[in-house]
């Protein structure tokens, strides 16, 4: 009995240690001051931003359930000024997030995406890698990264990707475009899922990395491309 009590304490203790939070805003927080006009107001005029939006995640109602802010449902979610330019076209345009700051940018999706308590395990850890925030997303670092340099907002359909996922990782890993690419024409058949087969892409645990390591021979892939190059990332 002594023995099975220790158990469970050593797991409790490993399930906790593995466990990951982060600080993040409330949602609550983000609310908008002013009224967010419905999307159906907004596809009057930007129909071709709305088909596009439609074909998103971001759309689909059983998946925005969760968001208990309506205003955050609408187009004022990202794009600001939406009220006043709803009501006057001359007023000035919404903001185009694409034209912010990358650090401005990773707030946008990170008020929803960053969320652990409206996501859960499938909220992204802004201090990971390719999180985006505190370790590349601020000005002033060397290599800056935003939410938007691998997703489209508007197209990409249900994953929103600005493109294919193996030219979007080829943007800042060159050597894989030899080892990924050249010598893996599969990754190109794919549309780049082999590179997540070993790599998770919005960081995740340890555990969750090594297991995906695990489950493929790094040699398959990387041998030819790292004995021309040399080397590796």
């Amino acid at each position: 009995m002594k023995r099975t009590t220790a158990f469970g304490l050593v797991f409790l203790l490993v399930i906790v240690g593995c466990a990951r939070t982060w600080k993040y805003d409330r949602l609550e927080d983000y609310r908008p001051k002013e009224r967010v006009p419905s999307v159906s107001v907004c596809e009057a005029c930007h129909t071709d931003e709305y088909n596009t939006w439609k074909r998103t995640k971001h759309a689909d109602s059983s998946r925005m359930s969760g968001v208990s802010i309506e205003e955050l449902k609408e187009c004022g979610a990202c794009h600001e000024n939406t009220s006043a330019h709803s009501e006057d076209p001359t007023v000035g345009l919404p903001t185009n997030p694409s034209k912010l700051s990358k650090t401005e940018q990773n707030r946008v999706c990170g008020k929803c995406h960053f969320n652990q308590d409206l996501l859960g395990r499938h909220a992204i850890n802004p201090f990971d890698k390719h999180g985006l925030f505190m370790s590349v997303g601020f000005e002033g670092h060397k290599r800056q990264l935003s939410c938007l340099d691998c997703h489209s907002g508007h197209k990409g359909k249900t994953k929103m990707s600005a493109r294919i996922r193996a030219h979007t990782c080829y943007g800042c890993h060159k050597s894989a475009i030899l080892t990924m690419g050249i010598f893996q024409p599969l990754n190109y058949v794919t549309f780049g899922k082999t590179c997540q087969a070993c790599h998770t892409i919005h960081g995740g645990s340890p555990g969750a990395k090594s297991a995906r390591m695990g489950i493929t021979v790094c040699v398959v892939c990387h041998f030819t491309g790292v004995a021309l190059t040399g080397g590796g990332d």
